[in-house]
């Protein structure tokens, strides 16, 4: 078995992240260059038998994805996360025929599979690529890498190895912010998202900075952090910085809520892990807190207005201030989603379908989908129902068999992120996939006063 070895970057491994990430901001064809590697390197794995090497860049990919859409200029489709995927999925899979495994495959990525398979034909007859990449092709590829993790056998190495390559990529991101987006005195904050602060999609943008804050903070519960540790809580106070300023609000609350389940499982052990979890929970409270304030100083207190679910028509009186407005239309769209399952119960209206539906259930022209569970039920029936089921019961499943209040920290952390990630965004991004996947993997770690 290979050895692992979760050390930190070094300082010319720094200096080379920060130098593509500055060199694509005025070089878009090198986001392309990036994605010819992550393929490349995909295809090297299956010759060199490194199968880890895969791992290393689905973690990373839904950084980079997110990257590559906000980068203007970049020769790459808008999916190419969900492409990739494919192609890594593929290449697990030869991997396994290769080396003969007979290692048993999760029933819940099979049961997520065959109940969407029947509502799969329905709307064939308006087929369209773009929508079912959208829509059911992450799902798919969430059941499809969640049959596979079932035959991985890592040590705790090697995981924290992999979530300091899924890390690694928000340099690229970092740099973006710094270089290519206007200077906060430039910037018109208003109560709704921001785009100019965000560089790109807003939500999406807020969902791989806390994706970013998840992944550093996990590192250091661990004790394997990809920087030293002063540079990983610099990093968490940029990340909060960047990601207030979006004035997204989901990819906050989803950092935040995951890294105090993973500290609040890894705590309840003795005195000992019990004062040092709380430490470090205060200081992570601390530096949200203090970051915060600063950014609503900078908005003229709008930051506050935003969080507290305020628009410029609910502070004049025009408008009622109600939970649709507060989560920024997404109960219309809810409600949307599930007058179409009570109308098409059985098969759903197919992948993609319920799009140009919802504005005949109230939803405004041309609404996508924002919640998963949802999206499933009215695009997919009953079979979306029960797959839905099926995602939302599989993490209790899991964290009933783990052994050591740490790793159940882990594990239901990343599920977290996974979860409220599709509650608020769907899968627009690969965050939801890697994050359930990565919580699935069978890590083998040995028992310590800390565990």
């Amino acid at each position: 078995m290979r050895a692992y070895k979760a050390d930190k970057l070094n300082i010319l491994q720094v200096a080379g992240l920060v130098t593509v990430g500055t060199i694509a901001c005025y070089v878009p064809l090198l986001v392309t260059a990036v994605w010819a590697v992550i393929f490349i390197i995909t295809l090297a794995a299956l010759v060199s038998d490194r199968q880890d090497w895969i791992w290393y860049c689905i973690a990373a990919s839904p950084i980079i994805e997110v990257w590559a859409r906000m980068v203007k200029g970049a020769v790459v489709p808008d999916e190419i996360g969900k492409y990739y995927l494919l192609f890594a999925i593929a290449s697990i899979l030869i991997y396994h025929i290769k080396s003969a495994s007979n290692k048993p495959l999760y029933k819940a990525g099979i049961l997520i599979i065959v109940l969407l398979l029947p509502s799969l034909v329905v709307n064939l007859a308006d087929f369209s690529f773009d929508q079912w990449a959208f829509n059911i092709l992450p799902t798919l590829e969430l059941g499809f890498l969640l049959m596979l993790a079932a035959r991985e056998r890592w040590d705790i190495e090697r995981f924290a190895k992999t979530l300091q390559m899924g890390l690694a990529p928000i340099v690229f991101v970092v740099m973006y912010l710094i270089l290519k987006t206007p200077a906060i005195s430039n910037v018109n904050f208003m109560l709704g998202a921001n785009f100019k602060a965000a560089g790109g999609g807003s939500n999406q943008v807020a969902t791989v900075l806390g994706l970013g804050i998840l992944y550093t903070m996990l590192l250091l519960l661990l004790k394997r952090p990809v920087v030293a540790r002063w540079a990983c809580y610099l990093l968490i106070a940029f990340l909060f910085f960047r990601s207030f300023l979006t004035f997204s609000r989901g990819g906050v609350f989803t950092a935040v809520a995951s890294v105090y389940v993973a500290i609040g499982f890894a705590m309840i052990v003795n005195r000992k892990t019990f004062i040092r979890y709380s430490t470090i929970m205060i200081v992570f409270a601390a530096l949200g807190v203090f970051v915060f304030n600063k950014v609503d100083e900078l908005t003229g207190h709008k930051l506050t207005q935003r969080y507290s679910g305020e628009t410029i028509a609910t502070i004049s009186g025009e408008q009622e201030k109600t939970w649709n407005k507060v989560t920024s239309g997404r109960t219309t769209l809810i409600n949307a989603d599930w007058n179409i399952f009570k109308e098409y119960f059985l098969f759903g209206v197919g992948p993609g379908g319920a799009k140009d539906l919802r504005t005949s259930y109230g939803a405004p022209p041309d609404s996508a989908a924002h919640t998963e569970v949802t999206r499933l039920m009215s695009e997919h029936g009953i079979g979306g129902l029960l797959a839905a089921v099926v995602l939302l019961l599989f993490p209790i499943y899991w964290l009933r068999k783990q052994r050591y209040r740490l790793w159940m920290g882990i594990s239901a952390a990343l599920f977290c992120m996974a979860l409220l990630t599709s509650m608020h965004s769907a899968m627009r991004t690969n965050t939801t996939i890697v994050c359930y996947v990565l919580a699935s993997i069978p890590v083998y770690i040995r028992r310590t006063n800390g565990s």
